[in-house]
């Protein structure tokens, strides 16, 4: 009877240091990078940006953009991961702001429409001529 209430507590440490092991090795500092399926990774030269419209109302800038996919690859959050258009301008005093806004999805050849606010202090004054907008990779 001794014999097995002493393997018990081995077994069991035997056990704990093997998941231990195999939970360490299954995590990657990569397990958040998407491996597309077709091998093709997200290219920014494979888009055009437009600001079709931009009007300033209060205390926020609304912005019109076209988002067109130039490439022969249909990009998708699934395939190539999550990218989006980063929207900046600055006040008349320099203070910077800014505005993100993701894309899910745009197809071989299809632009992308869609709209923006970039919220700014009200008691500010937006220069809009300051105004950037460029497509990053999330």
């Amino acid at each position: 009877m001794r014999k097995l209430s002493f393997q018990k507590p081995i077994w069991n440490v035997v056990l704990l240091v093997t998941m231990s092991l195999l939970f360490i090795n299954c995590s990657s500092s990569h397990d958040d990078e998407i491996i597309p399926s077709n091998n093709m990774a997200f290219n920014v030269a494979d888009f055009s940006l437009n600001i079709t419209r931009k009007q300033l109302y209060g205390d926020y800038l609304a912005i019109d953009f076209d988002v067109k996919n130039t490439s022969k690859t249909s990009y998708s959050v699934y395939e190539q991961g999550t990218f989006s258009v980063k929207f900046t301008a600055k006040s008349t005093d320099g203070e910077v702001f800014q505005r993100i806004t993701y894309v899910d999805y745009v197809e071989t050849g299809v632009t992308y429409s869609d709209y923006v606010h970039l919220n700014f202090s009200a008691n500010k004054t937006l220069d809009v001529s300051t105004l950037t907008a460029v497509i990053v990779k999330d």
